[in-house]
């Protein structure tokens, strides 16, 4: 019960005030997980670069075909993150933290001439949220994060768990996607 407590608790933050408490360094993203049988639910924040290639708000038209995209792949979780089947574990709930909100294509168009000079050295941050109900939590001892595959820009996966056990840091490479859970 004091994880759904400590769940709810970081789930009133404000978003910006979860992202800035994260690190922004390319290459690496975070993921936090807490497991509250039967509630698994997943926090995956990174640098924007390693889910696009660039951090500014998209203007050409290749730039917002990598944006729809990464969007897209983002939502697809199931793809992302891989629980034992013997878990039975379904996906209830995605939720994207976007660090702008795109103008509509044409409108982006018009303006990115003036956009393409204004590209500073601003970092953006994308989170996403996922929220999965699984079956047979006993089952659910190992993690599968073929993400990195999806996104190869990210060189290491710092995960943070909270389980009923404890709590539980690890750091995954490219290499190594993986993960036992306790």
């Amino acid at each position: 019960m004091r994880l759904v407590a400590t769940l709810l608790l970081i789930a009133g933050l404000p978003v910006h005030m979860a992202v800035a408490a994260s690190i922004h360094q390319h290459g690496v993203a975070q993921l936090d997980m807490v497991i509250e049988p039967p509630m698994v639910a997943i926090t995956l924040t990174s640098p924007l670069a390693n889910l696009t290639g660039f951090e500014h708000q998209p203007t050409r038209h290749e730039e917002l075909a990598v944006w729809d995209a990464t969007l897209v792949k983002l939502r697809q979780a199931d793809e992302l993150i891989r629980f034992p089947e013997g878990a039975d574990c379904s996906l209830s709930r995605v939720e994207l933290h976007l660090p702008y909100t795109p103008d509509s294509h044409e409108q982006m168009h018009h303006h990115a001439h003036e956009h393409e000079t204004s590209h500073s050295a601003a970092h953006a941050d994308l989170m996403a949220e996922y929220q999965y109900l699984c079956a047979d939590s006993r089952k659910l001892n190992a993690l599968e994060l073929p993400l990195m595959h999806h996104f190869p820009a990210i060189e290491h996966l710092e995960l943070q768990l909270i389980t009923p056990d404890g709590q539980h840091r690890h750091m995954l490479n490219a290499g190594h996607t993986r993960l036992s859970l306790p």
